[in-house]
């Protein structure tokens, strides 16, 4: 028989920041709302926020966005019970930011068009425009659904919340920056968040390091006689899920 694992949860000092970031990012989001000025809610300020945004605060949200608590949390499993490979996948996420770069950006420069969509719309027609728009709005629901899932799943394990109550906090609490604040709040709140990744990243280094018998020599032994650091995979294998190709193609998507 085995005894019931009862969940860990966080001590009330670790609560404590929690909740002191929760309250800290959201107010930091509604700092970039618009003001008295009415022109200042046009859809032009609010997608594009006034674009008085610098390209590396864009880079580190893009790159921020992407990697989501579903990434977190989910990744270093790929990666003990596998390799580096899933990291193949990157390549095709560079090539197809140069092809955005150079064949659609000029095209919303040219036509100062604030979606994709409205680009579709000039090109194809309303009715095509239509069905993209919903097709986008469908996919992301449900993928932004599985995420904010995941994330309600950890936040229900760290301060013993339901799902239910953990999606409502975490909805209400982005909705609420999000809608008052624009893609200017998006953007620096993101910013904000990669540098928690990066500080947390390597607190989490050092602190492996100084845990793990004979340090980071010891692991870098081990997971080296155990292939962990192999990366690049170019087998012809379909059925391999992972592979240099399936990252090209599949990133570029």
């Amino acid at each position: 028989m085995y005894a019931a694992v009862t969940p860990t949860r966080l001590h009330p000092f670790d609560l404590g920041l929690i909740v002191v970031y929760l309250i800290g990012i959201t107010l930091f989001g509604l700092r970039f709302r618009s003001g008295k000025d009415p022109n200042a809610r046009s859809l032009r300020s609010y997608f594009l926020a006034d674009q008085t945004i610098p390209w590396w605060a864009i880079a580190l949200s893009i790159v921020s966005a992407e990697t989501s608590t579903l990434t977190i949390i989910s990744i270093p499993g790929v990666a003990f019970a596998g390799d580096f490979g899933f990291l193949q996948i990157v390549i095709g996420y560079m090539l197809g930011r140069v092809v955005v770069a150079l064949i659609f950006l000029p095209k919303y420069f040219e036509g100062r068009m604030l979606t994709a969509y409205q680009l579709i719309d000039q090109r194809f027609g309303h009715t095509l425009h239509k069905v993209t728009a919903g097709l986008f709005l469908l996919t992301r629901a449900a993928a932004e659904g599985v995420r904010v899932f995941a994330v309600s799943i950890v936040v229900g394990i760290a301060i013993g919340t339901r799902d239910v109550l953990s999606i409502g906090i975490i909805s209400a609490l982005t909705l609420l920056y999000t809608f008052e604040g624009g893609m200017a709040a998006v953007i620096w709140t993101d910013v904000v968040q990669m540098a928690i990744y990066i500080g947390g990243t390597m607190v989490a280094i050092f602190t492996l390091g100084t845990h793990v018998p004979g340090g980071w020599s010891q692991i870098h032994e081990v997971a080296a006689a155990a292939g962990k650091f192999r990366l690049f995979h170019f087998a012809l294998n379909l059925t391999q899920s992972y592979t240099f190709w399936a990252g090209v193609l599949g990133g570029r998507s």
